[in-house]
């Protein structure tokens, strides 16, 4: 039988003890770090976008239905503010984007009224939240510039404007120009213009910011202006403006194919007899538009002249549309009309031999020849808008005599919220 020694009992017990303490020291009660719990993982739930693009002659309350959307979160999302009220004023081809939790619940909607524009809508259970939203547009300043060989239309389109462009052109020197009958080979314009681009792709034209047109050895220029007041117009260089009382014609690019005369062989009455106004040949239904500002005095049949429409303007002038094939809704006898405003279509109604318009104008009850009669002057800045006006139109003027070729380019790039 062997004996041990005190001393190795007592090594033996401080080694077991020493072992249980280190047991207890990671054990759950013990004190310092404790471990990391484990934690429960929280499914999100599920949300769905549902995308809705508008269809011809549908509305809100159909587009709804259609997503099983109640008529009351219709009328709580449109009444919850005056933006609320505009999503009812919806086009074909723009695109509704509803999101539904996993209940199917709406909590979020959007309208893309454009690439541009949208009209964003969070719903909780306490309240509808809408805001309109608006991505900047960049805005660059594009030339143009080119000579009359064939026709403005096909000489602009070459030189890179598009057909609106053209035609805004041609209503900015409307009442300096007559384009249908004026116009000749070697005339030559300029033009400075605003282009609207999104992530470096080309929204659209914007406005004509200034430009230029030589006629017959005339230089015509033109400013884009907007006062104090908000109120955008185009002038000359001195703050002149461009519109004037009347234009010289109510059918843009129509051809005359009868003058002012007062002794001409009628075609239909086989004799001589007095043409008091101006005809111009152009295709049926094409659009009449009234020369000024006035109030429609007589409006119906009259005699030769078949349908007629008659206009009295301010002071001393009348100007009248026959041989109409028919009259605009908005141009009933006694309503007032805005110079450029349709208010009837080309047709041969009457004594006319084929479809044109005869236009007439007169001064003081006398007939006066349309495309040589002195038109009313056109109004001036006020002198509280001059200072203003030079420092916007200066620089404008400025690159337009800096247009040197026909190649429309890109000379400026500037990025402006909308």
């Amino acid at each position: 039988m062997s004996l041990l020694s005190d001393d190795v009992i007592s090594d033996a017990i401080v080694e077991q003890v020493g072992a249980d303490q280190a047991i207890e020291a990671t054990g759950p009660d013990a004190v310092g770090e404790e471990p990391e719990p484990e934690l429960a993982q929280v499914a999100e739930p599920e949300q769905q976008w549902v995308d809705h693009v508008v269809a011809r002659g549908e509305s809100l309350a159909k587009i709804f239905s259609a997503q099983s959307l109640e008529p009351a979160l219709l009328h709580r999302i449109v009444n919850a503010s005056e933006q609320g009220k505009t999503l009812a004023n919806i086009r074909p081809g723009q695109k509704f984007r509803f999101l539904f939790d996993d209940q199917r619940e709406l909590v979020r909607m959007e309208l893309q009224r454009s690439r541009v524009d949208s009209v964003r809508v969070a719903i909780t259970d306490d309240a509808v939240t809408i805001e309109e939203v608006s991505k900047d547009v960049e805005k660059r300043v594009a030339t143009a510039t080119g000579v009359i060989e064939s026709s403005l239309f096909v000489d602009g389109q070459a030189a890179g404007l598009s057909d609106g462009k053209i035609m805004e052109l041609a209503e900015i020197f409307g009442w300096d120009i007559d384009f249908a009958l004026e116009i000749r080979a070697g005339d030559s314009f300029r033009v400075l213009f605003e282009e609207h681009y999104l992530d470096d792709e080309k929204l659209r034209d914007g406005p004509i910011l200034a430009a230029e047109f030589t006629t017959r050895g005339t230089t015509y220029r033109a400013v884009r202006f907007e006062d104090s007041n908000g109120d955008i117009g185009y002038f000359d260089a001195d703050g002149q403006s461009k519109r004037r009382a009347f234009i010289r014609t109510p059918i843009k690019f129509a051809r005359v194919s009868s003058r002012y005369n007062p002794r001409r062989w009628h075609p239909i009455l086989k004799k001589w007899r007095s043409h008091k106004g101006v005809d111009y040949a152009a295709p049926k239904g094409t659009p009449v538009k009234a020369t000024g500002d006035g109030r429609i005095i007589f409006r119906g049949v009259k005699s030769g002249y078949g349908n007629v429409v008659i206009i009295e303007h301010a002071s001393k002038y009348t100007t009248l549309y026959a041989h109409l094939n028919g009259f605009s809704k908005r141009a009933a006898t006694g309503k007032r009309v805005k110079q450029g405003q349709v208010i009837g279509y080309v047709g041969k109604t009457g004594l006319a031999s084929g479809p044109h318009l005869h236009y007439e104008f007169r001064v003081a009850g006398q007939h006066r020849d349309p495309l040589k009669v002195k038109l009313p002057k056109s109004l001036a800045l006020p002198k509280s808008e001059i200072a203003a006006f030079h420092k916007v139109t200066a620089p404008l003027l400025a690159q337009l005599d800096a247009i040197a070729d026909s190649t429309m380019v890109a000379s400026a790039s500037t990025t402006l919220p909308r």
